[in-house]
């Protein structure tokens, strides 16, 4: 049997109850936090060693620096949605070639798939 709108709406009028909320976001908050500093710190590990592969290449200028953050971001998002292999792979290529066609430097934009375990080529 289906549920009717009002049996619905008053099941999640009553999940929106402050003290409801409240009370299942104090029992996960160290959990939350817990998980949040791990990622946190990951992404500030990704961040310095962008920085260090753009440094070492000494063509990104200040202006361009976000950007190559972005695709290390994104390339960081592929390798934790697909894991490192083909569909990885077809995917950061396909980021890098966006981002060439932006203005990035395809040698910088390949070493930093590769410190994330994925294989790009130059065009």
């Amino acid at each position: 049997m289906a549920r009717s709108a009002v049996n619905r709406i008053s099941k999640y009028s009553a999940k929106l109850v402050g003290d409801v909320v409240k009370n299942r976001i104090d029992a996960q908050r160290d959990s939350m936090i817990e998980q949040v500093t791990n990622k946190f710190t990951e992404y500030a590990n990704y961040d310095i060693q962008i920085k260090e592969v753009c440094d070492a290449d000494g063509t990104a200028t200040s202006i361009q620096m976000p950007f190559y953050y972005a695709y290390g971001r994104k390339v960081a998002k592929i390798v934790n949605t697909h894991g490192v292999g083909a569909i990885a792979t077809a995917e950061a290529q396909g980021q890098m070639n966006i981002w060439v066609e932006r203005g990035l430097t395809d040698t910088v934009l390949v070493s930093i798939a590769n410190l994330f375990g994925v294989t790009v080529t130059t065009a």
